[in-house]
Parts: structure tokens; C-alpha cells; sequence
């Protein structure tokens, strides 16, 4: 590939069908600043790294991982642990700077025949919502 003009650029850009030009302006715009900057973390999400940092010590295990689109201004993080015999699933969703943080719980009751599954939800205006499922379960020792 030839090293890139000035020239050669506007004639790729003259060359793009009208579908491609919003995406090529937001490229184009995102680096006038070179090199181009790491996008900043939300306060949410800097808060979420700072919990799991403090966690560390206290968690047997923890399994987690995210994306971020800054362009489109959405995303999600989450990450999965135990509380004793608790699994804790965690998922923070960003969306055009609305947040909605969901935790799961899944657990056996004390006879290990009833299978709980927990759903909660925070969302804007710190409305919460929860949901909770049993299932009953048979275990090889019932038949």
C-alpha cells in the first residue's frame, strides 16, 4: 500500500457511498486529537473497578469482563462470584448515560430440592425491581 496523502484521503472519502459518510465523519472527528485518547471511564465505571480492587480479599473466586462502544455511548461489565453457596452474577449496562445495574442469585435450598433463582434490577430514578423463581429438582437419590 502506497503512504497516504492528503489527496488519495479525499478521493476515498469522494469514493464512499452516501450510507458510509455519518461513520467516516465520526471516525474522522474522534482523531482530530493524536494520538487519539483512551476513552475516559464513567464514574460508574470507575466505581465498579474500585469495589472489585477492594473485594480482592474477600472473594474466593470472581470471573468477569465487559465492552464498552464509546460511540454509541453503550455497554455492559460484569462479573460473577460467590457468597457461600450463593453464585452472584453481576452485570452493570450503560446506555447513552443511563445505568441499570442487575444481580442474579442462584441457589439449592437447605434440602437441595428446590432450585432459587433471584433477579433484581436498579435502574434511573433508583427505581428496583426483583423477581424470584423456584423450581423443585430431583436428585438421584429420589429415584
Amino acid at each position: 500500500m502506497n503512504p497516504p496523502s492528503r489527496e488519495k484521503l479525499h478521493r476515498l472519502v469522494d469514493s464512499l457511498p452516501e450510507g458510509a459518510l455519518e461513520a467516516a465523519q465520526r471516525m474522522l472527528t474522534h482523531l482530530q486529537v493524536w494520538p487519539p485518547q483512551r476513552p475516559s471511564m464513567s464514574p460508574e465505571l470507575e466505581r465498579f473497578r474500585e469495589e472489585a480492587r477492594k473485594s480482592r480479599g474477600r472473594i474466593t473466586a470472581m470471573v468477569g469482563g465487559g465492552a464498552y462502544d464509546p460511540i454509541r455511548g453503550s455497554g455492559s461489565m460484569g462479573s460473577t462470584t460467590w457468597e457461600g453457596d450463593t453464585l452472584v452474577a453481576v452485570t452493570r449496562r450503560y446506555h447513552r448515560g443511563q445505568e441499570l445495574n442487575i444481580v442474579e442469585r442462584i441457589r439449592l435450598d437447605e434440602d437441595s430440592k428446590v432450585l432459587v433463582y433471584k433477579h433484581s434490577v436498579h435502574g434511573p430514578g433508583n427505581k428496583f425491581d426483583e423477581h424470584e423463581i423456584t423450581f423443585q429438582i430431583h436428585s438421584e437419590l429420589d429415584e
